[in-house]
């Protein structure tokens, strides 16, 4: 029987024969179009191919590359001993092939230089460290903006202030004070803390914490819930992994932990836990000492206080249960009232050294409008006895005290002073005394900072100074203007204050520093809060 072969096919197998020295026999099915060659029944173009370069399996070493048909190194690199190297940063070729750096050096524009100790980067020639080096934030020429300072290779500020009346935050610098520009923020912020490069905000009108970078500020990266909305949570305690903020209003301790999964890159938190510490106790404030929380709690007019002029123990040995362990009465100390009116100790604020834990008194008297009825003082606990004893702050220095913080071996107290308002007319300070800072070593007050508005009282458009809160930064104690919005710095020494930012010596380095100018619309400027990150 006669067999008939296709044209096509016979074309094919010829060619076949022809091709079959150069690259091998391809499938009947691989056709390529001009200048490829099949390798591996693959179309593959020989010229640049590093896997076939020049012919079907001809490999081109590693940094190589292939170009018209030959292996060849990279521009910029040369082959040394059988490899592409660049001997612009090559410590085994630097500038030439052969030319080693000695050892802990490195090469740098083909010449072998110093090296840069572990943790360090070499930028424009020099060690620098990444972590803090403003000019080269976590990478070399990453400089950080104005007023703000490298942390943890983040370009962020050192100090944050919230202005409630404004719903801003604003950042400045430790060390120069600058300023740097509001951002608009929450709608009716009344704590700040700090973790990880971010500022948290406890926003009392939408009842959340918030979150933010402590570089942009302004841009709102997460959201918590902190239960019920109009609410009043006044103070917030980091304590990593664990975030406690307290509302005087609830009468609730929140527990929240970062261990979610981070919305708007953020640190994550979650709720995990609560606490009802009973109605109308008030609570303001909180510190850790071991695996308890000290809270003071202020009480409530409505009760005549029955459930206040304490400070509450919480056991946070499993932080998911808080469980309140017993509370610590303030009633039996001597407030040495100035009159048989008598007066209340109403806590608010508490901290917690190494060895005992401290709790500042308003020391008020209710029913005379909640002036002050007695000197500012700090209550003083013994966590092993429970033992409370009184510091007095001296009258002439401190009334109404209302922040306190340990700074080294040393108490700072900011006494909020008795200031009297103008109710009908936005509530404007008109008539302050004895508000300022007070500087307690040894349980013994060493030395006091008054607060000066810089104008005489009465005069007007002059806005008087009311302390509030503070944050301590390199050393220097930034506080907040409740009345005028505005910072004072106050740098801490040993047994000393002395003013570095305000009006009250000739050799301040400048006026305090106009954080939260007050708004046309409003005759004042709540400075309400101040954090320092850290």
């Amino acid at each position: 029987m006669l067999h008939f072969v296709e044209p096509r096919w016979l074309t094919l197998s010829l060619l076949c024969v022809v091709a079959l020295v150069l690259t091998g026999c391809p499938d009947e099915g691989v056709v390529c179009t001009s200048g490829l060659v099949v390798c591996d029944d693959t179309c593959v173009d020989t010229r640049g191919d590093t896997a076939h370069c020049g012919a079907c399996g001809t490999t081109c070493s590693t940094g190589e590359v292939c170009q018209d048909g030959a292996c060849g190194c990279r521009a910029g690199t040369e082959s040394c001993g059988g490899a592409c190297v660049d001997t612009a940063t090559d410590v085994s070729h630097c500038g030439a092939c052969g030319s080693a750096c000695a050892a802990g050096q490195v090469c740098e524009s083909s010449t072998c230089r110093e090296g840069c100790s572990e943790g360090l980067l070499r930028c424009s020639g020099a060690c620098v460290d990444g972590q803090t080096d403003a000019l080269h934030c976590g990478a070399c020429g990453n400089v950080c903006p104005d007023a703000q300072s490298c942390r943890a290779g983040r370009c962020t500020y050192d100090v944050v202030a919230a202005c409630f009346t404004n719903g801003q935050l604003v950042g400045l610098q430790a060390g120069t004070d600058q300023l740097g520009p509001r951002r608009e923020f929450g709608a009716g912020i009344q704590a700040l803390a700090s973790w990880d490069g971010f500022v948290l905000g406890a926003d009392m009108t939408n009842g959340k914490l918030l979150q933010a970078p402590g570089g942009s500020l302004g841009a709102l990266v997460e959201e918590d819930s902190l239960g019920v909305v109009s609410g009043s949570p006044n103070d917030i305690l980091v304590d990593p992994p664990h975030v406690y903020v307290i509302d005087s209003v609830n009468n609730t301790l929140q527990v929240l932990r970062r261990d979610g999964v981070a919305h708007g890159n953020g640190l994550g938190l979650r709720t995990v836990g609560q606490l009802n510490l009973g109605p109308n106790t008030s609570p303001q404030a909180l510190a850790r000492f071991g695996d308890l929380l000290y809270i003071p709690l202020f009480g409530t007019g409505s009760s005549n206080f029955q459930h206040g002029n304490a400070v509450a123990r919480v056991d946070i040995s499993d932080p998911t249960q808080p469980r309140k362990v017993d509370t610590l009465s303030l009633t039996g100390l001597d407030l040495k009232p100035f009159d048989s009116s008598g007066s209340m100790p109403l806590p608010f604020s508490v901290t917690a050294t190494r060895t005992h834990v401290y709790v500042a008194l308003t020391n008020l008297n209710p029913a005379n409008d909640y002036r002050p009825n007695g000197p500012g003082m700090l209550a003083r606990i013994d966590p092993a006895t429970g033992a409370v004893s009184a510091i007095d702050l001296g009258k002439e220095r401190c009334l109404n005290a209302g922040y306190v913080e340990a700074v080294g071996d040393q108490l700072v107290v900011a006494c909020i002073g008795e200031a009297i308002y103008d109710t009908a007319n936005g509530y404007i300070a008109t008539s302050v005394r004895s508000t300022g800072l007070v500087l307690v070593k040894n349980d013994v007050p060493v030395a006091s900072y008054a607060l000066n508005p810089g104008c005489q009282p009465g005069a007007p458009g002059c806005m008087l100074s009311v302390a509030s809160r503070f944050a301590v930064s390199k050393g220097a104690v930034y506080l907040a203007d409740t009345n005028a919005g505005r910072v004072f710095v106050v740098e801490v020494g040993d047994g000393t204050l002395t003013e570095r930012r305000g009006y009250s010596t000739p050799t301040a380095k400048g006026p305090a520093l106009e954080a939260c100018p007050v708004d046309p619309r409003r005759p004042v400027s709540n400075a309400i809060d101040v954090t320092a990150l850290h």
